[in-house]
């Protein structure tokens, strides 16, 4: 089973739309997935109709319940989340193993899926170390633009720190381009990111694409919305790529 935490430090930029249609495309190449929001927002729960759950992952990782794994289609599972997990920064942040908790939920889950997905919150906050703590992998996701290039020292620095000191595991599967276009200056960042972190980045980038928007609009992932779109053959080689890792 590989646990993927799919981050960045900045919001909007492809995240949970990455976590949602990855794992659903996962789904087409015969894996078995989780996909896990840990992020307060819960942009992922609510993109595909979940909203207010009477249990979420707060109380899993602060309360000690059993984590609700709900179904949202064929061989994808959802642990979702809700405003409430905005209150355990503070409780983890002041617990011994606050920083384990989502390690300590996830192992005690029954080791049947293929891939569990991270979506974690637009900071490096507590909750972004517990799952990249939790993780054996992480995919940085990189919007194709100036400015959102330029924090990404500091997440795989983070990263390094905590291979070093707190999951010897962890790895970094690659960097995904988002939001991609024909525009001059958008392919000239692409090809500085691949030129800058040779090897690191994924050969597929998710192309600008309405249809992703939309679907998510729809409360549905781009091969239920519309499966003939840009965005649903991107994320299909997406997960053909992963699964070859």
């Amino acid at each position: 089973m590989k646990i993927i935490s799919i981050v960045n430090h900045k919001g909007g930029v492809g995240k949970t739309t990455t976590t949602l249609n990855l794992g659903k495309a996962l789904t087409l190449i015969d894996k078995k997935v989780l996909i896990v929001d840990i992020d307060p927002q819960a942009n992922l729960s609510q993109s595909i109709g979940v909203e207010n759950p009477s249990t979420n992952i707060y109380h899993a990782l602060c309360e000690d319940q059993v984590p609700p794994i709900l179904s949202i289609g064929d061989h994808i599972d959802l642990i979702p989340s809700d405003i409430d997990l905005s209150e355990a920064e503070l409780k983890l942040q002041n617990e011994v193993n606050g920083y384990f908790r989502l390690k300590k939920m996830l192992a005690d889950i029954d080791a049947t899926y293929d891939y569990i997905l991270i979506d974690c919150p637009p900071s490096l906050s507590v909750l972004t170390l517990n799952a990249l703590i939790a993780s054996t992998l992480t995919m940085i996701i990189v919007q194709v633009e100036y400015l959102a290039t330029k924090g990404l020292k500091t997440i795989l620095s983070l990263i390094e720190e905590i291979k070093e000191n707190l999951n010897p595991e962890l790895e970094v599967l690659g960097l995904l381009l988002t939001q991609l276009d024909r525009t001059i200056i958008r392919n000239q960042i692409a090809q500085q990111v691949k030129s800058v972190y040779s090897g690191k980045v994924f050969d597929t980038a998710i192309r600008s694409n309405v249809s992703l928007t939309e679907a998510s609009a729809m409360n549905q992932d781009i091969f239920t919305y519309n499966p003939k779109t840009a965005g649903a053959e991107d994320y299909l080689n997406l997960a053909k790529e992963v699964s070859n890792e």
